[in-house]
């Protein structure tokens, strides 16, 4: 898997990382102003 590779990370660390955003942009898109940055702050950090 190239991507993950590419990210120097694990499948299971990167499905965590995906769906932990997933949650905080579905929270997001019924309170806008809950969690604003969540998802863009974690991709900017890598963590």
């Amino acid at each position: 898997m190239k991507h993950l590779k590419e990210n120097n990370t694990t499948y299971k660390d990167h499905w965590w990382r995906a769906m932990s955003m997933n949650v905080a942009l579905f929270i997001h898109a019924w309170i806008p102003s809950s969690l604003p940055n969540y998802a863009s702050d974690k991709m900017k950090s890598g963590s």
